[in-house]
């Protein structure tokens, strides 16, 4: 997927975000503190910041979802989610979480702030339909 690269990228830009690496098993949640331009070699992208990095094999995404997830209680995720599913089954390998538009700065609920979610909505809009890219509402896992 080209597009992959294009939209890791742009992601990268915000270092607001939230990195969680893994899907199944185990999970790395990583804020975006020092993020850099990511960096491609060999069919892998590596993604770092101050305190971590991970290596992505491009040719390993072969989905990719913009989420909208019930989570936490009352509280929404917006995220966009790199998968791979080969084999029949579906494997998360990195998602990438916008900031909560229900949190404050020192994560405390507090009321919608729109101009949160419509960094998530600009973004959502500008890639859905791109090379099979599509938009999913996530109802609260039990």
């Amino acid at each position: 997927m080209e597009v992959a690269l294009e939209l890791l990228r742009r992601l990268a830009q915000n270092d607001k975000m939230m990195w969680v690496v893994g899907g199944v098993g185990v999970v790395s949640e990583n804020d975006s503190k020092g993020i850099k331009e990511p960096e491609v070699s060999g069919g892998y992208v590596t993604m770092e910041a101050d305190n971590w990095h991970f290596h992505l094999g491009l040719e390993s995404i072969t989905a990719i979802q913009f989420v909208e997830a019930e989570s936490h209680g009352d509280l929404m995720s917006y995220y966009v989610r790199f998968s791979n599913d080969g084999d029949g089954k579906e494997e998360t390998l990195v998602r990438s979480y916008f900031p909560n538009p229900y949190l404050g700065k020192d994560f405390e609920r507090t009321e919608l702030q729109p101009e949160k979610l419509k960094s998530f909505e600009n973004m959502r809009d500008e890639y859905v339909g791109r090379e099979g890219i599509v938009f999913v509402k996530r109802p609260k896992q039990t």
